[in-house]
């Protein structure tokens, strides 16, 4: 059950709670006004298992559970407004067109829910707490579950996100399946202007490191180089997990973009202090729908 549509290519906000969802909304606005996209909160209200009494459809939620559902949009809504008009006024964004917003309410189960939306979005953002109980949909399995089956890059505020790190953090295996989440951290780092660090980990304790390793990275970076010309990238190579160097040097980090599902997102997501981006390997921003033109 879907209370309204929301726009093809838009960037996705799960909200669980009011105020909680208050960082993400705002995270998810500002990146829509860069991006020239609009913005869609989404509000997940679980079907109960329950007897249902007579004259009432099997699973659905109760009258008051909606109407809880619809202030928890509108709050989020009212909010989003809140930041576009600050945002407008920002001399950052003059001349970018102001995003819409729309909101939906769907009952259902959480994940399956927010991974649907994926598949006619940009970005899906979700939040954290930081504080409360842990059992949030938004923490834990939902999350790393979301993250995957979405089909389209998730954003996931961890506690502790949006300290004083400052860069751009992408680790890469070296194939062409880390291209999506290269693509996507060095266009963070341009449109925020912050340095970006590309990570590459090879097993520690077994044969010589081959001596193409770095070759193989150089060869995925070079392309980015060109298109953005006023990053200067700096190439990390060492020995160890890859998640676990990761979820350490977040600690330094505005943002954390890896490839999506695996372990080394999962080990992110419980242990990183910072932005995580999970970033599909099949995902590319070229087949994505055109955004809106600034005024």
């Amino acid at each position: 059950m879907t209370y309204a549509a929301i726009p093809e290519g838009a960037v996705l906000v799960g909200v669980e709670n009011w105020p909680a969802a208050a960082e993400s909304v705002s995270w998810a606005v500002e990146q829509a006004y860069r991006d020239g996209r609009d913005v869609g909160l989404v509000h997940v209200l679980t079907a109960t298992t329950l007897e249902t009494p007579p004259g009432f459809q099997a699973g659905a939620p109760s009258e008051p559970e909606q109407a809880h559902g619809l202030v928890v949009l509108a709050s989020a809504e009212r909010y989003a407004e809140h930041r576009l008009d600050e945002l407008s006024r920002a001399p950052g964004f003059f001349g970018y067109r102001r995003p819409e917003v729309a909101t939906t309410l769907q009952v259902g189960s959480v994940v399956p829910a927010l991974v649907a939306e994926t598949g006619h979005a940009t970005l899906l953002v979700l939040g954290s707490r930081g504080r409360g109980p842990v059992g949030s949909w938004i923490l834990g399995s939902v999350s790393r579950s979301v993250v995957q089956d979405a089909q389209c890059p998730v954003v996931v505020l961890c506690p502790g996100a949006g300290g004083v790190g400052r860069g751009v953090l992408v680790g890469i295996d070296g194939t062409r399946d880390a291209i999506p989440a290269l693509e996507f951290a060095f266009d963070q780092a341009a449109q925020r202007n912050l340095p970006v660090t590309v990570l590459y980990c090879y097993r520690a304790g077994g044969a010589e490191r081959p001596g193409d390793d770095r070759v193989l990275v150089a060869e995925c970076v070079a392309g980015l180089r060109e298109r953005y010309p006023d990053l200067h990238p700096h190439l990390r190579f060492q020995a160890g997990s890859l998640g676990h160097a990761l979820a350490e040097q977040a600690q330094t980090m505005h943002m954390v973009v890896v490839g999506g599902g695996g372990a080394v997102a999962n080990h992110l997501l419980d242990h990183a202090h910072s932005v995580v981006v999970t970033v599909p390997s099949s995902y590319s921003r070229t087949g994505t729908p055109p955004p809106a033109n600034a005024v």
